[in-house]
């Protein structure tokens, strides 16, 4: 009977949720001089209403907080105040139907994942409202997080956003964040919380709204700017009236609302039992130079799982070779010593020149590492492979060992530039005479003379032809 009622309680939400952009284009323009106030309304919610549901509603129908003393030792269920010197995000909160529908399904239909991200919520919480408050945004944005990603670091959607903020990599890339095959920034917390106020900010300045500022983060500027000109109006709530905007984009800001107030007072929309978890408190240092993941977990007296909790921006099994500087978040209790620990890390063997290796049709991982004579063992770990299974150009980190045969092989192997000489490079799909040219920085002439070519010859995938280096 439980299972039974779970059934139609997420199948009650997710028609809702499917209604929810008729209710934004056939409902009557909703008034922006009357706040919600679930307090006062004593009736059931309008999925309450219509579906059963299995958990105790008892204490959802309270307009106060259940008392500290009838819940569990562990829990800590308080709402969070807004800062008196930070700005009001929604002034004035509209009587949508599609706010009171998502604070339905989130407190219903949803309500396990909800209660997980509202506990994991104070990880960072803190920080993001200190962040926002210094650059004077409301500290309520912070829940934009909470739509996004659960506040979750590691979080990555099957369109390409990652981290808290979920940005997308161009958007990353232009607000200061380094996204390669090394590292991704929009994980970090710190960098990318920064990141997402600046971001932000520069919405509302565009807008000179805090709805369209948040319709733009979800939909991008250029939609909503061509929907603001087209329909003639810079009220989010009228052109929820319109098809302007997509059906994710209408509810964007009534989800946030929703999910806003319940984490501001959980306990009078049921989550009574929550277990918050503590509050991260990171230093950033530098670092300038490549070290070892390993080696960074160790001088902070922590294991690699541990190390990656607070930073889960690091990809790889090292810092990135390539960057002049890359920062690391320290807790503070590692902090003490961890400077000079640092100083004495050694660095990474990686050349920065050729630090991968692309798979290539027939390639597997012991011919990869009996090829660069690394041990297959090495070979898997430095890449952090779950599977054998290769995939055709995928790239591999080769680590490469003071020994000069080590070197030479991966020399002869990979293309490399040598201090003078040449440079031995095996054909890819793709090559082509001029490509390399263009590359290399040399001509076609000079490769044709130096392999005996004729201009005629088509290069074949998988032959080695030499490279003139500069």
């Amino acid at each position: 009977m439980q299972s039974m009622k779970r059934r139609f309680v997420c199948g009650g939400a997710v028609l809702g949720l499917v209604i929810l952009s008729a209710c934004a284009t056939q409902g009557a323009p909703p008034s922006t001089s009357s706040p919600v106030t679930k307090a006062k309304n004593t009736s059931q919610p309008s999925l309450a209403r219509t579906f059963s549901f299995s958990h105790n509603t008892e204490a959802k129908s309270q307009s106060q907080p259940v008392p500290a003393s009838t819940l569990p030792a562990h829990a800590t269920v308080r709402p969070l105040p807004v800062h008196p010197s930070s700005p009001v995000l929604f002034p004035n909160i509209p009587d949508d139907p599609s706010i009171q529908l998502y604070v339905d399904y989130f407190q219903y239909a949803d309500h396990r994942r909800f209660k997980e991200w509202l506990e994991r919520s104070h990880e960072y919480l803190p920080y993001i409202q200190q962040t926002f408050r210094e650059m004077g945004l409301p500290e309520d944005l912070a829940y934009v997080s909470l739509i996004e990603s659960g506040f979750s670091a590691r979080a990555y959607s099957r369109t390409g956003a990652a981290g808290l903020w979920q940005f997308m990599r161009g958007t990353g890339v232009k607000y200061g964040l380094k996204v390669n095959w090394w590292i991704d920034q929009r994980r970090d917390p710190i960098l990318a919380t920064r990141s997402a106020a600046q971001y932000l900010k520069d919405l509302h300045d565009e807008f000179d709204s805090w709805e369209l500022a948040l319709a733009a983060y979800n939909a991008g500027e250029g939609r909503v700017a061509n929907a603001v000109s087209r329909i003639g109006t810079k009220d989010y709530w009228k052109l929820r009236q319109t098809r302007a905007f997509s059906s994710e984009t209408r509810n964007y800001v009534p989800k946030l609302i929703a999910a806003m107030l319940i984490a501001k007072d959980p306990a009078k929309y049921g989550f009574t039992d929550l277990a918050y978890h503590p509050a991260v408190v990171v230093r950033q240092k530098e670092i300038h130079r490549s070290v070892e993941i390993r080696q960074l977990a160790k001088a902070m007296n922590m294991s690699v799982s541990e190390f990656l909790v607070y930073n889960p921006q690091f990809i790889r099994w090292a810092t990135p070779p390539r960057l002049s500087s890359v920062t690391v978040n320290v807790p503070v209790d590692s902090e003490k010593g961890f400077s000079n620990r640092l100083a004495t890390l050694p660095s990474t063997a990686i050349n920065p020149d050729v630090p991968v290796y692309r798979v290539e049709s027939g390639d597997s991982l012991w011919s990869i590492a009996h090829r660069f004579h690394v041990p297959l063992g090495k070979l898997i770990a430095v890449n952090r492979l779950s599977s054998r299974h290769l995939r055709l150009r995928q790239k591999l980190v080769i680590p490469v060992s003071g020994n000069t045969r080590s070197n030479l092989v991966a020399t002869r192997m990979i293309s490399y530039h040598r201090p003078a000489g040449w440079i031995v490079h095996r054909v890819r799909r793709g090559d082509s005479l001029y490509l390399l040219a263009h590359h290399y920085r040399t001509s076609v002439k000079e490769i044709l003379a130096k392999n005996h070519l004729r201009s005629s010859r088509i290069l074949r995938v998988g032959d080695h032809i030499m490279i003139p280096s500069r």
